[in-house]
C-alpha cells in the first residue's frame, strides 16, 4: 500500500477499527472473545465484521458454535490487515519521535543460535541508549523469522536464507562454518571431513524448517549422498545433550557450539575443511515505514555482531572482511 493510499485508509476511522476487530477476531479464535479482550460489545462487533464483509464483498470468516475461522480470504485480509495496522502504528511513531527522539515498538526476530550471543547485549544496549524504544526480540527458526518479517509481523530480522525475495532488503553480516559435532574423544584425530563422509555418522539433526537443514539436504543431493538420519530434535539444549552423551553426531553452525564455560564437552571437525559456512543476514522489510527507532535498533544490531565476532564469542568472518 502506498502512503498516498494509507492516508485516505487513515482518515476513514471505521476502517481502521474494522481492521482491528478483524485482527482480533481472528487471533481470539472467536467474536465473544475478542469482544471482551476489545471491549466491545458482541453484537457491535458482529455487526462491523458484516459490515466489512459486504464492503470487500466475500466472506471473511467461518462462524460456528466453537468459534470464528478465517476463511481463505480472510487470511490474505488478516496478513494485509496487520500490514495496514503496523503502517498506521509506525506513522505515529514517526510523528512522536520528530520531538522527542527515537521511540515506539520495534520488534526484532532472532535465531536461537544468533539470540544466544548478542540478544542479551541487543537488549542492553537498546534500554540503555534509546529509552524510549520499546524492543521485543522473538526467537525462531531463520525460515519462520524471514516469513514473519516478509509479512510485516517483524520490523527485521537475522536470517540465513539469500533466496531472491523483492519484500526484504538483506544485508550480509557474517559467514560462520559448519561442524561435524561429536561426544569427547570420538572424532579424535580427524582434521578434516567431507559431506558425503558425515553423512555416513548416525546423525541427529534439526528438523524443518531450518536453514542448515536445507542446505545439507541440498548439498547431499547434489553429490547423489543419502545421509544417515537416525532422529530430528528440534530443542537445540536437547540436541546438544543428546551428542555429549554418545548417542550421535549433528552438523551445526559455529553460533550452536557450546562456550568455554559448558559442562558440555564436545569433539568438532570442520566440513570440508571449512570452508562449508552459512551467512547471516539483516532482514528487513522493504514495504514499511522505516521509523528512527528501527534504524538505531538496525545499527545496534550490526554493532553487537560485529563485537561479538571480534572478541571470539561468535567463530565467524564479519561480511565486510571476506569483501576486503
Amino acid at each position: 500500500m502506498s502512503f498516498g493510499a494509507l492516508v485516505q485508509v487513515i482518515n476513514q476511522g471505521m476502517k481502521i477499527r474494522q481492521l482491528q476487530y478483524f485482527v482480533g477476531i481472528v487471533e481470539a479464535g472467536s467474536i465473544s472473545r475478542a469482544a471482551q479482550a476489545l471491549h466491545v460489545a458482541q453484537p457491535a462487533l458482529s455487526l462491523q465484521m458484516n459490515r466489512l464483509e459486504e464492503e470487500v464483498g466475500v466472506k471473511l470468516l467461518d462462524r460456528g458454535a466453537h468459534g470464528a475461522t478465517p476463511t481463505e480470504a480472510g487470511a490474505a485480509v488478516y496478513r494485509h490487515a496487520k500490514q495496514v495496522l503496523r503502517q498506521f502504528e509506525g506513522t505515529a511513531a514517526v510523528a512522536a519521535q520528530a520531538n522527542s527522539g527515537p521511540s515506539g515498538p520495534v520488534v526484532v526476530g532472532l535465531p536461537w543460535t544468533v539470540a544466544s550471543i548478542i540478544g542479551l547485549d541487543l537488549l542492553r544496549r537498546v534500554l540503555a541508549e534509546y529509552p524510549a524504544v520499546q524492543l521485543q526480540i522473538i526467537e525462531g527458526t531463520s525460515t519462520l523469522l524471514g516469513g514473519a518479517a516478509e509479512q510485516g509481523r517483524l520490523d527485521m530480522a537475522i536470517v540465513f536464507d539469500n533466496s531472491a525475495n523483492a519484500a526484504l532488503a538483506l544485508k550480509p553480516l557474517a559467514a560462520e562454518p559448519l561442524w561435524l559435532l561429536g561426544a569427547r574423544g570420538t572424532l579424535a584425530g580427524r582434521r578434516q571431513l567431507d559431506l558425503a563422509q558425515a553423512a555416513e555418522f548416525p546423525l541427529l539433526l534439526l528438523g524443518r524448517p531450518n536453514g542448515v537443514r536445507e542446505q545439507l539436504e541440498k548439498a547431499w543431493s547434489e553429490i547423489g549422498v543419502k545421509p544417515n538420519i537416525r532422529a530430528e530434535i528440534n530443542s537445540p539444549g536437547l540436541l546438544l545433550e543428546a551428542i555429549s552423551e554418545g548417542m550421535g553426531y549433528s552438523i551445526l553452525p559455529s553460533a550452536s557450539l557450546p562456550g568455554k564455560g559448558s559442562r558440555l564437552k564436545l569433539d568438532r571437525v570442520a566440513l570440508e575443511g571449512g570452508k562449508l559456512m552459512r551467512t547471516a543476514y539483516l532482514a528487513i522489510p522493504r514495504q514499511f515505514i522505516t521509523t528512527s527507532a528501527m534504524e538505531c535498533v538496525a545499527d545496534i544490531i550490526v554493532s553487537c555482531v560485529q563485537k561479538s565476532v571480534r572478541d571470539g564469542r561468535w567463530k565467524a568472518e564479519l561480511f565486510d572482511s571476506m569483501i576486503g
